[in-house]
């Protein structure tokens, strides 16, 4: 639980604080960049300052285990949504890359890992 817990906490801290510092690394791996400085500052916030929020989430969880089962909640949805709307718009545009699946990949063994650690939590009765 706790490494699983290491994992969500850096693979979201990571991408987080990357992107508060530079929203325009979007443009080069994931084709998704910014037309204005207010298109800037929502990168910033949808993919720096929530990612840095989850991550922070995690880091709660490992610090207080009474939150695990709440943490592996929030990530399985965010997780889960995220997945929902990259489908979504696999099918809507008709084309599939490198990043896309690789992203997938991340989201979906999320949904599935936090999932499985919190029945697991539920049933222990921590």
């Amino acid at each position: 639980m706790a490494i699983f817990l290491v994992y969500l906490m850096l693979a979201w801290f990571g991408i987080g604080a990357w992107l508060i510092v530079d929203p325009t690394a979007l443009a080069g791996y994931a084709g998704v960049a910014a037309l204005t400085p207010t298109g800037e500052t929502e990168l910033r916030a949808m993919y720096g300052g929530m990612e840095l929020a989850i991550g922070g989430a995690a880091l709660l969880a490992l610090l207080r285990p009474r939150w695990r089962c709440h943490v592996l909640f929030l990530n399985g949805v965010v997780a889960g949504g995220i997945a929902g709307g990259r489908l979504v718009g696999i099918a809507v545009a008709g084309n599939i890359s490198v990043y896309t699946v690789s992203a997938l990949t991340f989201e979906l063994s999320t949904v599935v890992i936090c999932v499985v650690l919190a029945r697991r939590l539920q049933r222990s009765g921590e």
